[in-house]
């Protein structure tokens, strides 16, 4: 990867249908705005938007713990929903980065339902992706992660066979331009977490990890004050965009269930194509 230039998104994202559309065992019916995605984040580089959208469907493919019954208001997902805090920020006057603030509203560790977690993950980060809000431009995504109440026992509920495809996904085949990762309020046991992260992080990843200690102001090095929650001293208003989002769940659930926008068909597979062959051969070992 490395093209930019001037990008034409529009351009860009019609080549990539036109060439999803010679491979028939790939879902067809790809959201316009996802599309563009795929050519913003790879720099207009279609080689590498093609690989990483068949890495993403063929490990959504061959996860269903994750990627099926993804139905937004279900119970599992909306319990999920209550006690965790998963809120895309709008954008900050003067920065182009996109925050997304991450933490623990109910501290239960018996209601930490890992697989249930990142299922939610995915139809949040999924739903971002066709939002017009969410600008395509040179910032990158900032995700911030709140450890508080965050406990041991939480940390034993982590499933690594999960955990291992939330890495590979969100590094590998997630359409957006990573920049960096915040860690707040860093618990005395960050280690044992790092321990059970690590193995599963690109290198690249782990030079974007920022760690700050409870009651640090060292985040603002990084990033405009304002764009942090008005409780942590910035502007923003985590109620406020939460129920935003929960609108948006519930005006766009059609989107995440229906099932002709996520799933491979493999009985149209074209066995001749070798990047998707090869993408398949990979995911599976």
């Amino acid at each position: 990867m490395g093209i930019e230039k001037e990008i034409d998104l529009d351009e860009g994202a019609t080549q990539l249908k036109d060439w999803i559309s010679t491979q028939p065992h790939l879902p067809q019916n790809i959201h316009p705005t996802l599309l563009k995605r795929y050519v913003h984040s790879t720099r207009g580089d279609l080689e590498y938007a093609k690989k990483i959208f068949v890495l993403g469907y063929t490990i959504r493919q061959n996860n269903p713990t994750i990627f099926d019954n993804r139905d937004p208001l279900s119970d599992n997902v909306m319990n999920i929903l209550k006690s965790i805090d998963m809120v895309p920020l709008p954008p900050v006057e003067g920065c182009d980065d996109k925050f997304i603030f991450y933490r623990l509203v109910d501290c239960d560790p018996d209601k930490f339902d890992f697989n249930d977690v990142i299922k939610t993950f995915f139809i949040i980060a999924d739903l971002r992706m066709i939002q017009p809000d969410v600008p395509m431009n040179a910032g990158g995504d900032v995700p911030i992660f709140d450890m508080n109440g965050f406990t041991l026992r939480h940390m034993t509920k982590v499933v690594l066979s999960t955990l291992r495809v939330y890495m590979r996904y969100t590094q590998e085949a997630h359409p957006v331009r990573l920049k960096a990762i915040h860690v707040i309020n860093c618990t005395p046991f960050l280690d044992r977490v790092m321990c059970l992260v690590k193995p599963f992080m690109k290198k690249r990843v782990a030079e974007m990890l920022h760690f700050h200690l409870p009651n640090s102001d060292t985040i603002y090095a990084h990033m405009p004050k304002a764009a942090l929650p008005d409780e942590y001293g910035g502007q923003q208003s985590i109620t406020k965009h939460k129920e935003d989002w929960f609108n948006r769940i519930n005006t766009q659930r059609d989107y995440i269930t229906d099932n002709s926008r996520w799933k491979i068909d493999e009985s149209r597979r074209n066995n001749g194509n070798d990047l998707c062959g090869t993408l398949r051969k990979l995911e599976i070992d």
